[in-house]
């Protein structure tokens, strides 16, 4: 629930509410589900319908509910409209075993875009496999001058917030110079326990700009 709130967040849809206020609201909304499933309804709540399923026969209609010959259980089930969307869905089938990273999205959780960078504000980056991890001296987010290269500022693993190979969360730096910057990823992470040898590199395509 904490990575949905965190989605909300990150693509600007909370308006005024803080991520404490989205996680209370989930809270309550969960609990309310649970309830109204407990009491025997069946809850639709516009992905999946629950309800609780009751397993085994009864001797009469006097017959009472027994541990040794009942199983309660909940079930769920998509609905029709969830079904429809999953059908557009079309996979992408990745071949062989060789994992590099590749960096999807950027967000400035300051301006709520991902045009600009607020130094000392909070950046998210999405992606696949792109946790920071490794032992070579070169890895990092590396923040990369358009202009001048000598300028490109780095942040080590231990100043990464979230350092999950689909999300990085780290502060911008605030000593970097006004103008147009590249976000870069230099890893070894492997899928697995261990590293690759080679450091493993993707830089966004997407400009961002500094004040």
């Amino acid at each position: 629930m904490e990575d949905l709130v965190c989605d909300i967040i990150t693509a600007g849809l909370n308006k005024e509410y803080s991520k404490e206020d989205l996680l209370t609201v989930a809270t309550l909304l969960k609990n309310a589900k649970l309830a109204r499933i407990l009491t025997g309804c069946t809850v639709d709540d516009g992905f999946t319908k629950c309800a609780l399923k009751l397993s085994g026969g009864f001797m009469s209609k006097n017959d009472n509910y027994s541990t040794e010959r009942h199983t309660l259980s909940v079930s769920c089930s998509i609905n029709p409209e969830a079904k429809e969307l999953v059908k557009t869905i079309v996979p992408v089938i990745r071949q062989g075993n060789i994992i590099e990273p590749e960096i999807t999205g950027v967000f400035d959780l300051e301006t709520k875009t991902d045009n600009f960078l607020t130094r000392n504000g909070f950046l998210d980056i999405k992606g696949t496999n792109i946790a920071v991890a490794g032992e070579n001296e070169d890895i990092g987010i590396y923040f990369v001058n358009s202009v001048d290269e000598s300028k490109t500022i780095k942040l080590p693993v231990e100043k990464l917030g979230r350092n999950e190979p689909k999300r990085i969360s780290c502060v911008v730096p605030g000593e970097l110079e006004s103008g147009s910057y590249k976000i870069m990823v230099k890893t070894q992470f492997t899928s697995g326990k261990y590293f690759s040898k080679e450091t493993k590199t993707n830089i966004f395509k997407k400009e961002f700009h500094v004040a």
